[in-house]
This record gives structure tokens, sequence and C-alpha cells, in this order.
């Protein structure tokens, strides 16, 4: 017997933020029927309050890398507050923590650009090792080789986007440094 199972949703899962703020959105269109409704005046105060909120939670969220979570941010910001006793080390331990995970990170992708970088200048100036070997004789000066690369990039060129001539140049100098 084959079961029918509905088709699964595109994309990510909606957050614990998104979804507690479309129910409060769902309810504030349409709000049980106990529950009289807004005068313009209190419907204006109410949205300016929520205003006000947000513009406050972006100030909080403004120095801190979007890698943090809301949470830990809201935690250190909240650090001086007397319900923070006894839990202020252990939220700037944490803290710490991401923020050392996150300068890790950058290092990686540094390294990971550079490698990239160091293999693509290689294989393009062993495709035009003829403009290199004129280079380093002296008969070609390199920001002429590297525009010649470039105006040719189809023929002389490697696989992705055609960088600058100061792009190709430095290419050059990465795997020359002399």
């Amino acid at each position: 017997m084959a079961v029918n199972k509905p088709p699964a949703k595109r994309g990510r899962p909606k957050s614990a933020q998104t979804l507690e703020r479309e129910k409060i959105e769902a309810w504030l269109k349409n709000p049980p029927a106990h529950i009289r409704l807004l005068t313009k005046k209190e419907r204006q105060l109410l949205k300016d309050s929520f205003e006000a909120s947000e513009k406050l939670r972006q100030n909080l969220l403004a120095g801190h890398s979007p890698l943090i979570p809301n949470e830990l941010i809201y935690a250190v910001e909240s650090i001086g507050d007397e319900a923070m006793e006894g839990y202020e080390s252990a939220t700037l331990k944490q803290y710490a923590s991401y923020q050392a995970m996150e300068r890790d990170a950058k290092r990686a992708g540094g390294k990971q650009l550079k490698s990239k970088a160091n293999s693509k200048a290689e294989h393009l100036w062993k495709k035009n090792s003829a403009l290199a070997k004129r280079v380093e004789n002296g008969t070609l000066t390199l920001n002429s080789a590297s525009e010649n690369i470039h105006k040719n990039w189809g023929k002389k060129g490697v696989d992705g986007e055609k960088p600058s001539v100061k792009t190709i140049s430095n290419w050059y100098k990465r795997i020359r440094p002399n």
C-alpha cells in the first residue's frame, strides 16, 4: 500500500525568532473575539513602541559580529545588571569562544584564498611561459605582458573571470618575487 507523502517544503526551515514574529503578527491582525479592537491612538502607541524596541535591538546588535547568536549578545550587553550576577564570567567566556572561532575561520579563509590565488597564478604564468621569459630577460615589461594577457584572455587566460591587469601583474610577482 503506497502512502502519499506531502512534498517537502523548499528552503531552510524558519528560525524560532521568525516563527515567533509571525505568530505575533497573525495574532495582531486577527485578535480573539473577546479582546476589543484598539483605537487609532492605541494602535499608533503600539506601533511606536514596536519601532522603538526594534531600534534599540538593532543598536544592541550593531557592534557585534553577525555570527554570534543574538541571545548571547543580549546577555553580554546585560552584564552589570543585577539579574546577571553570577553569570558574567560564563557569558564572557562563551562570548570569547565565539570570537576565537570567528578569528580562526577568518584565518582559514584567508589561507584558502591565498592558496587558490597561488595555484591560479602558477597556472596562468605557466601557460604564458614565453611572456614570462621575455619579462625575465627584460625585453618586455611586466605591465605590457599583463596587458597582453588581459586583452587576449580567451586564448591566454585560465578558467574563471578575467582579472584586472594589476592582478595579473601581482600574480607574476607572487610566483616570482624577485
